[in-house]
C-alpha cells in the first residue's frame, strides 16, 4: 500500500494502541528497535543532556546516539514496565522497547503508538529527508530473536554453564553475552511460558546468523547433557 500510493511512510498497531511499528517509504518494515533510535535521534538532538531508559535487550546503537548529545542510556530489565518505573525518578526523556513500546517523557512515561505516530510525522515535517534515508543516516547493525523451549529449571542450567564459559557477561535479566559494544547474545526465560527466548545483535548480517546459529546449538548441547 506505501509503494502503491507513494506514501511517506506506513504504520499498524498492535491491538489495543499501545505499539507502533512503521514501514520507510519503500515499503520497508522497520524493527520496533529502528523506529525507536529513530526518534531517539530526533529528539535528543532537540533536547541534548537528556536521559533514555530502554530494556537490555535493545540495540546497543542507542549509546552511539545518545553520546553524540551527551545524553545517558540507562538499562532495565525487559518490560515496559521496568522503563516505564525508571523514566520517572530519571525524568527521562525518551523510553522504549525492542517491540514497538515507545515512551515520550514530556507526554506521559508509558507505551502510546498514537504519539508515537505523532512523534514521527513531527519528524518528517522537520526533516529534509525521507524515513528511509534518515534510518541510513543512522549507525548500521543488525538484530534478530529466537526462542527454545525450557523449563525455568532448564533456563538456570543454561545461564550457569554460559556464565563458566565467558568473563564478559551481565546477568540482570537472564544473561547477555557482550562480546563487544556491537555484538552480543542474551538469553531470557520467559516468565509465563516454558521458553527462553534469545536475542543479539551484530555489526553485520553474516555475523549475526553466524551468532544465532552458534548459540542455539549451545544451549540445545547444554539442554541434552
Amino acid at each position: 500500500m506505501v509503494i502503491e500510493k507513494k506514501a511517506d511512510f506506513g504504520v499498524a498497531f498492535d491491538g489495543d494502541g499501545d505499539r507502533s511499528i512503521f514501514c520507510d517509504n519503500h515499503g520497508k518494515i522497520l524493527t520496533g528497535d529502528k523506529s525507536a533510535l529513530l526518534l531517539a535521534n530526533y529528539l535528543l538532538k532537540k533536547n541534548p543532556k537528556s536521559k533514555v531508559v530502554t530494556c537490555l535487550n535493545s540495540s546497543s546503537v542507542i549509546e552511539t546516539i545518545a553520546s553524540k548529545t551527551k545524553s545517558n542510556v540507562i538499562r532495565t530489565k525487559v518490560g515496559s514496565v521496568e522503563v516505564s518505573r525508571r523514566m520517572l525518578p530519571e525524568k527521562a526523556l525518551v523510553g522504549f522497547e525492542e517491540n514497538g513500546g515507545f515512551m515520550y517523557g514530556k507526554h506521559n512515561q508509558v507505551r502510546d503508538g498514537s504519539m508515537t505516530l505523532a512523534l514521527v510525522l513531527d519528524l518528517i515535517a522537520d526533516s529534509s529527508k525521507t524515513i528511509s534515508e534518515e534510518m541510513y543516516s543512522l549507525p548500521q547493525s543488525y538484530t534478530t530473536k529466537d526462542k527454545i523451549s525450557c523449563s525455568k529449571k532448564e533456563a538456570e542450567k543454561i545461564i550457569a554453564q554460559l556464565k563458566k564459559e565467558h568473563k564478559n557477561y551481565n546477568t540482570t535479566d537472564g544473561i547477555k553475552l557482550i562480546f563487544d559494544r556491537r555484538n552480543w547474545i542474551m538469553i531470557r526465560p520467559s516468565g509465563t511460558e516454558p521458553i527462553a527466548r534469545i536475542y543479539a545483535e551484530a555489526d553485520s548480517e553474516e555475523k549475526l546468523g553466524n551468532l544465532m546459529s552458534k548459540y542455539i546449538k549451545k544451549v540445545n548441547l547444554i539442554l541434552d547433557r
